[in-house]
């Protein structure tokens, strides 16, 4: 429409009255975009007002040892319908004591209680743990895209972690049939029999083939893929339907980066793979041919963290330099510089695709003792989450209008922002 009008400033009136009779859009299709437009301008500001108000809602210890990894679950449209427009909400952290915990992440999560009657589990409730998963420290932890089920016979979602034990391990999350709901959940006691979760959590498959210590982890947007990354300069792709606790199934091992490869992030439809190294670099890769499509420089040190946008045409990055980078797939260049910490970037979060969210906010966690937000649309900050004793070492987005943050830290704390 704008190439239209400049033509037609060249061309005398009468030519431009036949441009304009011939537009590409009519007068309702206009009507209709604009409509539309301002539709998500409102919603954006709706969102923008709850984040400005956003205050500590719940805190809770979550290991005698660090948290260091923070992840939450997502639920389609489709599966919300199936189970009466109830979203249960999951929160899962990995620390240094090797463990996995699932905690409740909001008000929307149920359960049955002996008499039959349903009870509403408190955010930030224990919902299940397994206290050994991995023989040293875990570094990163994801969960699959969709929570799949909701009955006891299969498991509603998976989350993967990944370690400095060399190894990257699959965990199913079921209903726990002998479970009381009643049951008081007591995160110091754990092992005790008595003390029985909601949910069990158990390993499905062993990921092994790294040379060196684990950094990341991430899921396949279509739940069926995880990739790793690790010090011995490589990242791979596994399946998760095929691998098992005998043997992960290895699909692509990827070796272009010079340095040590730590963050991982996958695009929204599937077909991108970003990798981030302590050499600076940023690289692309396409999945469908296995090879680097771009590969971005600009940072000054480290890269920790890679995150995509939910509108599909640009990538955040961050790491020991402070900043947050917001690179233009389309141009292939920077769009952004955001001085956003004073110290290393430890993850980048976009918010949801979802209508209530509509990836308008990213979320940053930091060792300087702060999680912040900023906007999508001019990059400005809209927040700053101030809670911790000393480093955060994780943050993560709550699916839903609320527009619920988590944060964990090296304060051994979990932390819920609403």
């Amino acid at each position: 429409w704008t190439r239209i009008k400049k033509r037609a400033r060249l061309f005398n009136k009468e030519e431009e009255e036949d441009i304009n009779s011939e537009s590409l859009y009519n007068e309702a299709d206009l009507k209709e975009e604009s409509a539309l437009v301002k539709d998500l301008d409102n919603n954006c500001e709706k969102i923008y007002k709850s984040i400005r108000n956003q205050a500590l809602e719940g805190s809770q210890y979550g290991d005698v040892r660090p948290l260091s990894a923070v992840c939450t679950s997502s639920m389609s449209l489709a599966n919300a319908e199936n189970i009466g427009g109830k979203m249960p909400k999951f929160i899962a952290t990995g620390g240094w004591s090797g463990g996995i915990k699932i905690w409740n992440g909001g008000e929307d999560h149920f359960g049955s209680s002996d008499d039959g009657t349903r009870s509403e589990a408190s955010p930030l409730d224990l919902l299940g743990a397994k206290n050994i998963v991995h023989e040293d420290r875990i570094m990163g932890i994801a969960m699959k895209p969709y929570i799949t089920s909701t009955t006891s016979t299969e498991p509603l979602t998976i989350v993967a972690s990944a370690s400095i034990d060399l190894t990257a391990k699959l965990c199913r999350v079921k209903l726990n049939e002998e479970a009381n709901v009643g049951d008081s959940m007591d995160v110091e006691n754990l092992n005790t029999k008595d003390n029985q979760l909601r949910y069990d959590i158990a390993e499905c498959a062993h990921l092994k083939g790294h040379a060196a210590r684990l950094c990341s982890v991430a899921f396949h947007p279509t739940g069926k893929f995880v990739a790793t990354t690790s010090f011995d300069h490589t990242w791979r792709l596994w399946d998760v339907e095929t691998s098992s606790m005998a043997e992960g199934k290895e699909l692509l091992l990827q070796d272009g980066h010079a340095r040590e490869v730590y963050g991982v992030g996958f695009h929204p439809d599937g077909s991108l793979v970003a990798t981030t190294d302590f050499g600076g670099v940023v690289q692309c890769w396409d999945l469908r041919t296995g090879k680097s499509a771009c590969h971005f420089l600009g940072h000054a040190k480290r890269v920790i963290c890679s995150e995509f946008s939910p509108n599909g045409f640009q990538l955040a990055t961050a790491g020991d330099d402070g900043t947050i980078k917001i690179w233009d797939l389309r141009r292939r260049r920077p769009s952004a510089s955001i001085p956003a910490h004073t110290n290393l970037i430890t993850q980048l979060k976009f918010a949801h695709s979802s209508s209530s969210q509509n990836g308008e906010f990213l979320a940053s966690s930091s060792f300087d003792g702060t999680g912040k937000i900023w906007s999508t649309r001019n990059w400005k900050l809209l927040t700053s989450l101030q809670g911790h004793e000393g480093k955060v070492m994780g943050i993560d987005v709550l699916d839903g209008p609320r527009c619920g943050v988590v944060t964990c830290g090296f304060d051994k704390t979990l932390k819920l922002w609403q």
